[in-house]
């Protein structure tokens, strides 16, 4: 009764700021990937960005560990002209940025805010230190996937090998030569930005902002509760730390996780009355719409292709239609012949 009632006294004027923070992560979100393909000569719309960043979303959302997103974008591009490599490269350089932009911004929250820290108490922080160098070590090793093309021929050749052994691959010398080609446009794409630095200088800088609207989105949950006794950092702190220390559970959403550790990083926030319902408003713009909205892009996207296939016509030439018909009249006068005269026929 008392999270029910806390969710519909909610200020309005944040809960609309919830929802603009939601939407300058999403578009931000595709605004990266969208530069990065425009920087390797591909012509791709923003619009089609943004749809495919919210297919990528949806699929990461109801997938374990968000693993399901990725390919899904991938395959929403190579529908739309996008080749495999280019877009899977521009992932991961959108990860790498992302999970940089996240780790700087939070390192420097964890050094500037220490007392909030130091509130959390001990087992808190020894979660959110162990969630920073699962993270930097995932940077870390994206990093080095991106920049050695022997450690990724060696992964993709066992990895062929192994869809060989179970069947899943027929023809493994095909199978090889498709994936190299698609990862010489990976490594080639991947080169051109990192020999670039004001290139990714500028993606970082979309990942900073693509980062801050979806940490903003605590602050306007707790302003529209009408409490303001904590400041925009010391929250901002608490949900950097909250989502570090969450963001490798092997669930989608990493449901459980969220929910349990913002009961715990923000226990001293809000009040004991208003805890869940802050938690019910703020899992949702953070998860649930994202699902929401992504199934809607997911539906769009189905609604485009089918209409792009009835728009596909096989227009047969003049041509080629008269020798048909040519070809047809010999035929029926070669069979009728053959009737009238059945010792020939036979013959």
């Amino acid at each position: 009764g008392k999270a029910w009632e806390t969710v519909i006294t909610a200020d309005l004027k944040w809960i609309l700021a919830a929802v603009l923070s939601w939407c300058a992560f999403t578009v931000f979100e595709a605004l990266g990937l969208h530069i990065f393909l425009l920087q390797q000569k591909q012509k791709v719309k923003l619009r089609t960005s943004i749809l495919v960043a919210m297919i990528g979303s949806f699929y990461s959302a109801v997938t374990p560990a968000a693993t399901g997103g990725q390919p899904m974008q991938v395959f929403a591009y190579k529908k739309r002209g996008v080749a495999a490599g280019f877009s899977s490269s521009g992932l991961a350089v959108k990860f790498f940025t992302f999970q940089t932009a996240l780790l700087t911004m939070c390192g420097l929250l964890w050094a500037l805010n220490r007392e909030t820290i130091d509130l959390l108490g001990v087992e808190v922080r020894l979660w959110a230190t162990t969630g920073f160098i699962l993270n930097g070590f995932t940077v870390a090793l994206v990093l080095l996937l991106a920049i050695n093309k022997n450690i990724v021929r060696w992964l993709i050749t066992l990895l062929i090998k192994l869809g060989k052994l179970i069947r899943l691959v027929k023809d493994e010398a095909k199978v090889a030569s498709k994936v190299d080609a698609t990862m010489e446009d990976f490594h080639a794409s991947v080169y051109m930005v990192t020999h670039h630095p004001l290139r990714l200088l500028w993606l970082l800088c979309i990942a900073c902002v693509n980062v801050l609207g979806l940490m903003c989105i605590s602050y306007c949950v707790y302003r529209a509760l009408g409490l303001n006794e904590y400041g925009f950092f010391d929250i901002l702190t608490r949900q950097f730390l909250l989502y570090i220390s969450a963001s490798f559970t092997p669930l989608p959403g990493a449901s459980g996780a969220q929910e349990g550790g913002f009961m715990l990083f923000f226990k001293n926030v809000f009040p004991a009355d208003q805890a869940v319902g802050a938690l019910l408003i703020w899992r949702f713009f953070t998860y649930y719409f994202t699902m929401i909205t992504g199934f809607g892009a997911v539906l769009a996207d189905g609604a485009a292709n089918m209409r792009r296939i009835k728009k596909v016509k096989i227009h047969i030439p003049e041509e080629i239609e008269q020798k048909g018909e040519a070809a047809d009249a010999a035929e029926n006068s070669k069979t009728s012949g053959s009737s009238d005269r059945p010792e020939e026929n036979n013959q």
